[in-house]
């Protein structure tokens, strides 16, 4: 547009109280965004207290195995996908080897996380939604899971796949490939941490239906830039594990074993009965009002007519996250965390609605007044769900309750998926007492977290027995096993009592009711071990000297 010559020099130099305002309001804006960003960091602090669950010590076992020249798959094995291994060595490098490193990039992972939630909310919505999205996701997270659903796959992947929904954005709004290929290649890294978040890609394929002022080539070959960046990730880690020589063993696990393993469900469980779960808080129901208030944001997103085209990103975005876990039939809680992002913007889409809805139906005044009302009233509830569900942890922290009391609070009770943090504790203290630090050990169980604590490498891939015992793992691996433990034996092996996992084994009985189902490894334990202690609900086997093994 050309210039008026008509203009007045302070129009020319745009120092109209409208346009100062703009700067001001932007600082503003910019200082409250790291305030909130600044209560998130203390918000998300409590994480760096949790110990490991028996998840994590899977984890960090096989980032043991990959700090000492092994690989997934081949050297260990697992049925999540690569990502997490090396994220949790990745905190071990970075930060050392402890229990509290993984929690510390969960923390900073969080963080950034909600930052780009921030920036995503104020591009698709407003800035104060931006910053609300964010603050909803942190509570959420934090208060609204235990220890045990913290520092989980599925939580991770909520970074990358916020950073391709603002690539998808940005693709979108200036029809570029380039961005259409970065969206994609971060629904890939999300895919290496949980294979299910595949789903995401339904996002891309409803910009490209929605451009309709773009040619069909131009649409096609956008989409197919979504794609390409996507395959190309992924074929670039699937040629690593090929140089490595651990693809086989990978597809075998992630894509054969897996298959059979998904129709198995826990007890009980119910996808709508699950998902209501998640919505109203799960275990702490005072943060009820946040999904309350995502399901009037999807409502508004959907049906306003002026909520405008890029607006139905949340909706979908939370739709496919649904359809992620519906798939797994598992249901597990930690299984939803990749629905938190989009959930967190909608609640505060929902906040702006009630706002909206609060000023067509009272005066100004009165309708300020009962939303400010409100807002108060939200923000306790949520206060005290956060108080609720962390006060021991803080407290902790604070030095006003003792270790012993603290660990006491990460146990599971004695029937399915018993877990014991102590007992872990104890056996491995016994262990790293009697043995080298290059003696391999076993353990006949589910419990590689032992592994860890020890500081010992594990006798064989088979960190756990799960795939030892199912009905549909191939016989080789018992044979294998076999050879591992007289090739390399182990100094020590632990076998568990009382663990039951029907809806990962098929069985009802324990590991160590299980081992009557494998004869040579029954034999092997009773000719070339003795039992040497009884730790809670493990047993310790000491390996016998050569004349005690012939006798």
């Amino acid at each position: 547009m050309k210039a008026n010559p008509s203009a007045t020099p302070n129009a020319v130099l745009v120092l109209s109280p409208s346009n100062t305002g703009r700067p001001l309001r932007s600082l503003l804006l910019a200082a409250l965004a790291l305030l909130f960003l600044a209560a998130g960091a203390l918000v998300v602090m409590p994480l760096l207290t949790y110990p490991f669950g028996r998840d994590q010590g899977v984890f960090a076992c096989i980032a043991d195995i990959i700090d000492g020249g092994g690989v997934p798959y081949r050297d260990a094995w697992e049925m999540k996908p690569p990502g997490i291994f090396y994220l949790f060595w990745a905190s071990f490098t970075l930060f050392g080897r402890s229990m509290a490193s993984p929690r510390l990039l969960d923390l900073l992972w969080t963080l950034t996380t909600a930052v780009a939630i921030w920036h995503l909310g104020r591009r698709v919505l407003s800035p104060w939604a931006g910053v609300a999205g964010a603050f909803f996701f942190l509570v959420r997270y934090v208060a609204g899971v235990t220890f045990w659903n913290t520092t989980q796959c599925e939580g991770f992947t909520s970074l990358p796949l916020t950073l391709a929904a603002i690539a998808l954005v940005a693709a979108e709004q200036r029809r570029n490939h380039w961005l259409a290929a970065m969206c994609g290649a971060l629904t890939a890294l999300a895919m290496i941490l949980k294979f299910t978040v595949v789903i995401f890609l339904l996002l891309p394929c409803v910009a490209v239906l929605a451009a309709q002022r773009d040619s069909v080539r131009a649409r096609l070959a956008r989409g197919g830039s979504y794609l390409l960046g996507c395959a190309a990730l992924l074929a670039a880690i699937a040629g690593l594990m090929v140089w490595a020589g651990a693809f086989n063993d990978m597809f075998e696990i992630l894509f054969l074993w897996n298959a059979k393993y998904a129709s198995l469900n826990p007890p009980g469980s119910n996808f709508g009965r699950e998902l209501a779960s998640f919505l109203v808080g799960g275990r702490q129901q005072l943060l009820f009002p946040i999904g309350l208030l995502a399901l009037a944001g999807a409502a508004d997103l959907t049906l306003r007519p002026q909520a405008g085209r890029i607006r139905w990103l949340l909706p979908v975005w939370a739709l496919s996250m649904i359809a992620a876990v519906w798939i797994q039939g598992k249901y597990y809680t930690y299984h939803w965390l990749p629905l938190l992002p989009p959930m967190g913007l909608l609640a505060a889409q929902g906040l702006r609605a009630a706002w909206f809805l609060l000023k067509r139906s009272a005066r100004a005044r009165i309708a300020l007044a009962w939303y400010v009302a409100g807002v108060v009233v939200l923000f306790a509830m949520l206060g005290l769900a956060y108080w609720r569900s962390l006060q021991v942890p803080v407290r902790y922290a604070l030095g006003d309750v003792p270790r012993s009391d603290f660990m006491r609070g990460f146990e599971r009770p004695a029937g399915l998926g018993r877990f014991s943090l102590r007992a872990n504790e104890a056996v491995a203290e016994f262990l790293r007492h009697r043995t080298a630090i290059d003696a391999p050990i076993f353990v006949w169980g589910f419990e590689p977290l032992i592994y860890y604590l020890a500081d010992r490498a594990p006798a064989s891939r088979f960190i756990y027995n799960v795939p030892l015992v199912t009905e549909w793992s191939p016989a080789e691996w018992r044979g294998e096993l076999i050879r591992d433990l007289e090739q390399t034996p182990p100094a020590y092996i632990v076998v568990a009592h009382n663990d039951l996992f029907p809806w990962m084994t098929g069985h009802w009985d324990d590991s160590a009711a299980q081992l009557g189902a494998f004869p040579d490894l029954e034999q092997l334990l009773r000719r070339d071990y003795r039992r040497a202690k009884r730790i809670e609900d493990f047993d310790v086997w000491e390996r016998r000297n050569e004349a005690q093994s012939d006798r």
